[in-house]
């Protein structure tokens, strides 16, 4: 995949509505975990290197905070520690920590893939599931790169990061049955195939990793989908008020 789905974001609250402003940067959180994680040799990676991407993705981590009225600016401050390491200086050191932290005898608590973290075992059900996500990923006509995963953390952010970027267009467009469908898609993966073992994978590197840069990607994930637990808990709530 390509850095399509890494959006820059302008956000402007007198032209666009609050439900909008949600989805933009959610997207643009999403994306940023996909950037995390992806191959530190990729352009999509190398983007996080850029000061305007990273004003932007901080940026995004205060306006969710203060969609959600926390009065800790926990997200914030992951994105900020994650800064300090995002320095064209320290790139060799972050190649160096991505082939320990995920190489080829990493840890199945550490893997980066969705199908490793299942305690079902058994072969068919595995390539089902397999089957099921290139399915969405098909049906929204987005295509896996021959080199990664279907089910890898990177690839399945980046779909979700593209749901809400196509929700948003269906938004501003007024295509309610779009909206509707892809609201329900990313309901339906993040549930079934993504939410639970990202978390688990989260706290694992967060615990686990001794290293600096991945064990700070784990705690800024970790944190990023307790956020989305609640944000869209309150302020689903808030939009059914208004």
């Amino acid at each position: 995949m390509n850095g399509r789905a890494f959006i820059l974001i302008q956000f402007d609250m007198d032209t666009l509505t609050k439900q909008s402003h949600l989805l933009e940067i959610r997207s643009t959180l999403y994306g940023t975990v996909s950037a995390l994680f992806s191959d530190p040799e990729s352009e999509k990676f190398a983007m996080l290197f850029t000061p305007k991407i990273q004003g932007c993705v901080l940026d995004a981590c205060f306006q969710i905070e203060e969609l959600e009225h926390s009065e800790k600016t926990t997200l914030s401050k992951s994105f900020q520690m994650l800064m300090s390491k995002l320095d064209e200086k320290k790139k060799e050191n972050i190649r160096n920590e991505f082939v320990n932290v995920f190489g080829h005898t990493l840890s199945k608590q550490i893997a980066p893939y969705a199908l490793e973290h299942l305690k079902n075992s058994d072969v068919f059900f595995r390539t089902q599931k397999l089957a099921d996500l290139n399915g969405f990923y098909k049906a929204f006509g987005m295509e896996v790169e021959s080199i990664e995963r279907a089910d890898h953390i990177s690839t399945q952010t980046e779909f979700l990061s593209f749901l809400l970027l196509k929700e948003l267009l269906a938004l501003t467009n007024e295509l309610d049955e779009e909206k509707e469908i892809c609201e329900t898609a990313f309901i339906d993966f993040n549930q079934n195939h993504f939410s639970d073992w990202a978390k688990m994978f989260a706290g694992n590197l967060a615990d686990k990793i001794n290293g600096d840069f991945y064990n700070l990607s784990g705690k800024f994930l970790h944190t990023f989908i307790d956020c989305e637990k609640i944000s869209k808990a309150t302020i689903n709530k808030k939009y059914v008020k208004d």
